[in-house]
């Protein structure tokens, strides 16, 4: 058995437009098949059953989605991420 204990999640994927390309893919779709059990909803209709399996899948591809996105953020403060401390205020 290999000793998984070093392993980098965040080399799962690497490549960022990979990433990219994962995430848009994945958000498209949820956006689609909730559009239109939104629609049957919206109308009255029941909603059919290819799209109450469309809507499963898509939340159980959400596990591996989301977990690419945490394998790949960092929670150091170099990341990129700060805070703006010199946002001029309306005056009053």
């Amino acid at each position: 058995m290999s000793d998984t204990s070093n392993t980098n999640l965040g080399n799962v994927i690497s490549n960022n437009k990979a990433r990219k390309i994962i995430y848009g893919t994945y958000t498209v779709a949820a956006v689609a098949v909730g559009g239109v059990g939104a629609y049957f909803l919206g109308t009255g209709h029941a909603i059919p059953e290819a799209v109450v399996g469309a809507q499963a899948v898509i939340a159980y591809l959400g596990i591996p989605v989301g977990g690419l996105a945490l394998a790949n953020t960092s929670s150091s403060s170099t990341s990129g991420d700060h805070v703006a401390t010199d946002v001029p205020r309306d005056a009053d």
